[in-house]
């Protein structure tokens, strides 16, 4: 198993670039959903086009929605009162068993569901995995079970997954949580690229995309790129996350890609909270969704921005010594988002000195991209990178003064 139950990876370079159809949208909406018909009514198909089969504008829209919809899984979610669910015990996998008593339904947890159950409840995260982690199981569920009883009113969402014939409890939320879940961020998000491109001229494709039962990354380009002398092919897009068991955002953030003719490349993504076309909150209601979720035309305006500085790092593309030791410091430097095989991995590189000052920019991100295979390390990655860009260019400015 990977990191999620079902999960899948597409590359647009090796994936068909057949484009799906408007009506092919409402593909993704669930229509025993409330929330679902909500946002049709106020994000209607009709809007978009007057022929619901027309094109959508964006290339590979087919393979990206028939992926995700064949690892869609069958999900349930039950809202519960602490004192009609019952602790049998610890699986083999180390995870808390739950019986749901009013649903007569006995779930194991699974992914880091034990951790944050009780990290939410009791602030108890870290004492659970010492308990776990030294057999002390017994001490664990005895602890829980009375701190349990003491709270027998709080109230959580438990958000569940079949996996073949059983229930496993997949995350934990606060019953604020509104569930704008991946298969409501992919049609929203489609939904205002097509909006968008149709108003820009401006056809879309998708890039990159990690779906998964739990979370989804898309990384969208806009086809035409502008060419820049000594660097080579400047993409602009838009990259969606979204992640059905956290207590995070969902957001389409700007993003920007770099690409030689030798086909390496690498993409950047600035700041969190920086150059955000939008992020809603899960416990926003759909009139916030509706202000933010038509704000590409920000997509333009850091357009003008990236391609600036991408023309003031085309004057020198190759890195110092300085400037590749200082990455491999952001990198090896930052705490609890690259797993110890990825550090290890980027120590091991700078080590063997394969990374030289006299590599263009584009090489060397490359090179350090292809270390990385976890889908969240991707985007803290591409997040360094920008960082980096930034600090060139300002860099050049300020030598050129």
């Amino acid at each position: 198993m990977g990191k999620h139950i079902q999960e899948v990876t597409l590359d647009g370079k090796f994936v068909s670039r057949e484009v799906a159809t408007v009506k092919d949208i409402t593909l993704l909406v669930k229509k025993d959903r409330e929330i679902d018909i909500e946002v049709l009514q106020n994000f209607p198909i009709e809007l978009l086009d007057e022929e619901l089969s027309s094109y959508l504008w964006v290339e590979g829209s087919r393979v990206l929605i028939n992926s995700f919809l064949t690892i869609d899984n069958r999900k349930m979610d039950i809202v519960e009162k602490i004192g009609n669910i019952s602790i049998i015990g610890i699986s083999e996998r180390q995870n808390l068993i739950l019986n749901f008593q009013e649903d007569s339904l006995i779930a194991e947890g699974t992914y880091r569901f034990t951790y944050n159950f009780l990290d939410m409840l009791f602030q108890m995260g870290k004492f659970s995995s010492y308990c776990l982690d030294n057999k002390f199981e017994h001490i664990l569920v005895e602890t829980v079970c009375k701190l349990c009883n003491q709270i027998p009113s709080k109230q959580f969402q438990y958000r569940l997954i079949k996996h073949q014939e059983d229930w496993l409890i997949r995350g934990v939320t606060s019953t604020r949580y509104q569930n704008y879940d991946n298969h409501l961020a992919l049609y929203l998000t489609l939904y205002s690229l097509h909006k968008h491109a149709k108003q820009a001229s401006q056809w879309f494709v998708f890039e990159k995309a990690y779906i998964s039962d739990s979370e989804i990354v898309v990384m969208f380009d806009q086809i035409n790129p502008i060419n820049i002398i000594d660097i080579g092919r400047l993409y602009f897009g838009v990259i969606l996350i979204n992640n059905e068991i956290k207590e995070r955002t969902f957001s389409l953030e700007c993003r920007f890609r770099l690409e030689d003719i030798e086909g390496n490349s690498f993409g950047a993504i600035p700041p969190e909270g920086k150059e955000t076309i939008f992020t809603i909150r899960h416990d926003s209601g759909l009139d916030s969704v509706n202000t933010k979720l038509f704000e590409l035309h920000n997509l333009q305006s850091f357009k003008d921005r990236i391609t600036d500085f991408i023309i003031d790092i085309s004057k020198s593309p190759e890195l110092s010594e300085d400037r590749i030791f200082s990455i491999f410091k952001k990198i090896l430097s930052t705490r609890n988002k690259f797993s110890t095989d990825t550090r290890n991995s980027f120590k091991k590189l700078q080590e063997e000195q394969v990374i030289s000052n006299s590599l263009h920019i584009i090489k060397v991100f490359h090179r350090l991209n292809e270390l990385v295979t976890d889908v969240e390390e991707k985007i803290h990655l591409e997040r360094i990178f920008y960082e980096v860009c930034l600090e060139i260019k300002d860099g050049k400015r300020r030598g050129s003064n």
